[in-house]
């Protein structure tokens, strides 16, 4: 503590003495020699970073050696001044000429002449009947049990080839009828879990002493120990989760440290993220209508007296500020799309234009995560 102080008057001086000489003439090359010492830094620092991603893969630089993750907003600085700093300004302020109403708008670039479109019922149904033979999703999964099983093949498959699903301890998170934990078991030779917040029909039928099942919201009251699954899979259930950052921190949780997790989620700005394709056929009906619409709409065609589908208002962004968050490394990303259609988005672009666009082309995600071997037990 003597010595921390005994510097401060040096550190001082110092900056003193560099603030004399960078006001002098001679202050640009000062400036240029106390750059050249910076940007030496920074090379030396780019390499090491390229040393780390090719050893650790694209995520290496994700976590700090404490295991703080990286964040943009966690790690930026909360202010930023530019050297030399600003010179200091005349405290006695000027006083602008007096105007009355000085807010009044004169003129606008967004006075086109026309009103938006007023976003009810008659609009919905008219909009419902312009993509009748056009539908946003052409082809609906179908839901009978042959398609149940056909759709569980390819979906285990697709996983099993990227991260390994033979003969290991495996959760599905949102497992709903139970068929992938099933042929889990019975063809990969998993000791297969399912869990899901609502019982289904099918759960007593499929269980027996390697598939079991559990009725839980893992998000706030779990039944899975710590470091206990070595694969986690979610086909397209977290975007109905309310508390998404608390199951994806559970999940982390009950990964045994190497364990790997295969996600795919909805994402909300995405045409499909209504659910509701089968009733309604153009795209974003959920971002234009309010549920009280749609849900006329739904109860005047013989549908369920409800709006669209619950779905959390995640962007992949958030999405990946949590797994960063939680200390997740991310092995991949890929995204499912649909073209935006140029011509619906210029008609209604008073409601879609406040989104980016290439939120509104982006329909599912599908990431493969790790626990790192490195990580403590969780408990």
């Amino acid at each position: 503590m003597i010595r921390s102080m005994a510097r401060l008057p040096v550190h001082a001086t110092a900056r003193r003495v560099w603030h004399g000489v960078s006001a002098t003439p001679a202050g640009p090359i000062a400036w240029r020699v106390r750059l050249s010492g910076r940007n030496l830094r920074r090379r030396i620092a780019r390499l090491l970073a390229s040393a780390a991603v090719a050893i650790g893969g694209p995520d290496a630089l994700g976590s700090s050696a404490n295991g703080t993750p990286r964040s943009s907003w966690a790690n930026l600085p909360r202010a930023w001044q530019v050297k030399p700093r600003p010179r200091d300004i005349d405290p006695g302020w000027p006083a602008p000429p007096s105007i009355d109403r000085p807010g009044a708008v004169v003129r606008s670039v967004y006075e086109t002449g026309s009103a938006p479109p007023v976003m009810d019922l008659a609009l919905l149904e008219q909009l419902n009947e312009e993509f009748r033979d056009k539908p946003v999703h052409p082809h609906p999964p179908k839901l009978d049990q042959d398609a149940r099983e056909d759709r569980a093949h390819k979906r285990l498959l697709d996983v099993h080839h990227s991260i390994d699903l033979a003969d290991k301890r495996v959760l599905e998170v949102g497992c709903g009828a139970g068929f992938e934990v099933w042929l889990l078991s019975h063809h990969f030779g998993a000791d297969a879990w399912g869990v899901d917040v609502a019982e289904r029909r099918g759960w007593t039928t499929l269980a027996d002493e390697r598939t079991h099942f559990a009725l839980a919201d893992i998000g706030s009251d779990s039944p899975f120990d710590a470091d206990s699954f070595d694969r986690v899979i979610s086909f397209s259930v977290l975007e109905h989760v309310v508390h998404p950052y608390a199951v994806l921190r559970e999940i982390y949780r009950i990964l045994k440290p190497g364990g790997l997790a295969w996600i795919s989620a909805n994402l909300h700005r995405g045409p499909l993220a209504s659910h509701i394709y089968r009733e309604l056929y153009m795209p974003f009906p959920h971002l234009l209508f309010t549920d009280d619409v749609i849900a006329e709409f739904r109860r005047k065609n013989g549908g369920k007296d409800a709006g669209a589908s619950w779905v959390n208002r995640l962007t992949w962004s958030q999405y990946e500020d949590y797994f960063h968050a939680i200390g997740f490394v991310i092995h991949s990303l890929k995204f499912s799309e649909t073209p935006l259609d140029e011509e619906f988005y210029e008609r209604f672009s008073n409601v879609l234009g406040r989104y980016p666009r290439w939120d509104l082309t982006k329909d599912f995600f599908q990431v493969v995560v790790e626990k790192p071997t490195s990580a403590k037990p969780r408990h």
